[in-house]
C-alpha cells in the first residue's frame, strides 16, 4: 500500500481549525490496543474514503465530519475511557472509489495503524466491503452514507461488529413518488437507475412506489456505472411522452444524463436525482440546468437536532456555500460520535464491548435520533425532500413556510 495516501489529521489541509488533533499514531500491538489499558493514551480510529474517483465528493464531505468530532473531543481534554481523558487520533486513506482498495485499506488501518474502531466510506459498493474486512478483524465499524437495507443484507451471516445509520430505500422510494406527484402536470415517469447495489434496490422499490402514487413508469433504463451516452433512453423516453424523470446514478453519470437531456431538449416538468444531486458540484458541472432538481437530503440547520447550532459553527462555516456537503459532513460527525460514545460506554475499546455499546445506543445526535436494530444492526435517520432552487437546497417536503416547489423545473425547461 503506497502510505503517501495517508492523510493525518493535523496536516496542512483545508480545515485548518483541526490541527489540534493530535498526530500521534500508535505502532505497536494489536488491533484495538492503542485505547486498551496497558496501551497507548490515545485512541486511533481510521477511514477508508473516497477522497477521489466517482464518489470523491462524499468521502471529502465526509472526512470533514470525522475531522470536526476528533477535534471537538480533543478540545475538551480527549474522551473519556475508564476515568481517565485519551487523546483521539483520525487516520484517513483514499481508496479512490474501488471496492478492493477499501477492503484492503480496512485492514491495513487495523493491523498497521491500531485503529479501535473503522469509520465507514459511502454506499454500499464500498461500504460493505469495508464492513466485511472490519468483521474478519472483529474490530467495530460504523458507517453512514449507506441505505440500511442494503447495508443489512451485505452479511448473509449477519453482522457482529458493524452498524450503519441512514435512511431505508423504502422510505426514499416513498418521498421521490410524493415529490413526483406533486409536480401535477404530467403523471409519465422516466426511470433511470445504475447497476450499483442501491440502483437494483431502488429500482424496483420507486417502480412500486410510483405506480402506487397513480404515476405510470413509460420507460425502464437501467446501465452500468460509467455509462456516458444516454441520448437512446432519453429519445425513447421523449417519444413516450416522459414529463417526469426518476433517476438513481453517481455524480459523474448523473450530470452526464442531464447535460444530455438538456441538449436533446427533453423537458420534463419534474426530475429527480438521487446520490447524484446530493453535493455542490451538481451546480458546479451544471450551472442553470441544475435549477430545480430534487433529491433526498439527510439533515436541515433548521431540524433542532443536537449540537446543531454548534455545528452551524463549525461545519457551517465549513460549508457555508453548500449545504448538500454539509448534510454528509454532519452524517459523517454523527457516526463518529456514535463511535466515541461507545468507546467511553465500554470503558475502552475491547472491540466486543465497544461493539455491544453501539448496539446499546439510544441517544438524540445531530442527524437525529439514533437506535440500532438488534438484528439488522442499522438505525433509520430522517429523510427530506429537496429541490435546487437558484444555487441553494430549500426544503419541500416536510413543507416549510414561504417556500414553494418550483414546477417546471427551471434547468430543463
Amino acid at each position: 500500500m503506497n502510505r503517501a495516501a495517508v492523510n493525518r489529521v493535523g496536516l496542512a489541509g483545508k480545515i485548518t481549525a483541526l490541527a489540534v488533533v493530535p498526530l500521534v499514531v500508535s505502532g505497536c500491538g494489536g488491533p484495538g490496543s492503542s485505547g486498551q489499558s496497558g496501551g497507548s493514551s490515545t485512541v486511533v480510529l481510521g477511514a477508508s474514503l473516497s477522497l477521489t474517483g466517482a464518489l470523491g465528493q462524499f468521502g471529502v464531505d465526509l472526512k470533514a465530519g470525522y475531522q470536526q468530532l476528533v477535534a471537538d473531543v480533543n478540545a475538551q481534554g480527549g474522551l473519556g475511557v475508564g476515568g481517565s481523558k485519551r487523546k483521539v487520533s483520525l487516520v484517513v486513506l483514499d481508496n479512490r472509489s474501488d471496492p478492493n482498495t477499501a477492503s484492503q485499506q480496512v485492514r491495513e488501518l487495523i493491523l498497521k495503524d491500531n485503529a479501535a474502531g473503522i469509520l465507514g466510506a459511502c454506499t454500499p459498493p464500498i461500504v460493505i466491503p469495508e464492513a466485511l474486512a472490519a468483521e474478519q478483524q472483529r474490530i467495530p465499524f460504523v458507517s453512514t452514507c449507506n441505505p440500511v437495507g442494503a447495508f443489512a443484507a451485505g452479511n448473509k451471516s449477519g453482522w457482529k461488529y458493524s452498524w450503519d445509520l441512514f435512511f431505508d430505500e423504502k422510505q426514499q422510494a416513498q418521498l421521490v413518488a410524493k415529490g413526483l406527484k406533486l409536480v401535477g402536470s404530467s403523471n409519465k415517469v422516466a426511470l433511470f437507475t445504475d447497476t450499483e447495489p442501491d440502483g437494483v434496490v431502488e429500482r424496483g422499490l420507486f417502480k412500486k412506489e410510483l405506480v402506487a402514487a397513480g404515476l405510470e413508469v413509460v420507460g425502464d433504463y437501467s446501465f452500468p456505472v460509467g455509462t456516458t451516452d444516454f441520448s437512446s433512453f432519453i429519445n425513447d423516453a421523449k417519444a413516450k411522452g416522459a414529463g417526469l424523470v426518476a433517476a438513481q446514478m453517481v455524480p459523474p453519470d448523473g450530470i452526464a444524463l442531464w447535460k444530455q437531456m438538456k441538449a436533446l431538449s427533453f423537458r420534463p416538468a419534474g426530475a429527480y436525482a438521487a446520490k447524484a444531486a446530493n453535493g455542490n458540484n451538481w451546480v458546479k458541472s451544471l450551472g442553470p440546468v441544475a435549477e430545480g432538481t430534487l433529491l433526498s437530503e439527510y439533515w436541515s440547520p433548521a431540524s433542532g437536532a443536537a449540537n446543531s447550532q454548534q455545528l452551524m459553527r463549525s461545519l457551517g462555516v465549513t460549508f457555508a456555500k453548500s449545504d448538500a456537503d454539509l448534510a454528509i459532513a454532519v452524517m459523517g460527525y454523527t457516526a463518529a460520535n456514535v463511535m466515541t460514545d461507545a468507546i467511553t460506554a465500554a470503558g475502552g475499546t475491547d472491540p466486543a464491548k465497544v461493539s455491544s455499546a453501539i448496539g446499546a445506543t439510544h441517544k438524540d445526535y445531530p442527524l437525529g435520533p439514533i437506535s440500532f436494530s438488534s438484528t439488522t444492526h442499522t438505525a433509520i435517520t430522517p429523510l427530506l425532500l429537496d429541490q435546487w432552487q437558484n444555487g441553494k437546497l430549500v426544503e419541500i417536503i416536510p413543507s416549510v413556510p414561504g417556500v414553494a416547489l418550483q414546477s417546471p423545473g427551471k434547468g430543463l425547461k
